[in-house]
């Protein structure tokens, strides 16, 4: 926008009008970005929580084996 066209707009439709239109904008600007913010975290979180399921699978899996050789020693 220009500088006139936002000083017209001031002088027909007065300042309270503009100024919340202006809030308004970039409010909704700022909730756009943030909502792309939270959508980028959730996917690498997504990634990290797939990767932290793997390796206590593995985890488990490992104790499962050292429970049974441990156990086959005692018998």
């Amino acid at each position: 926008m220009e500088f006139n066209t936002i000083i017209t707009a001031i002088g027909s439709l007065g300042f309270p009008i503009v100024a919340c239109c202006a809030m308004a904008y970039f409010f909704a600007r700022v909730n756009d970005n943030y909502r792309n913010d939270i959508k980028e975290l959730q996917k690498g979180h997504a990634e990290e929580m797939t990767k932290m399921t793997e390796a206590v699978n593995n985890n488990t899996l490992v104790i499962q084996k050292l429970i049974e050789r441990m156990g086959k020693d005692e018998g």
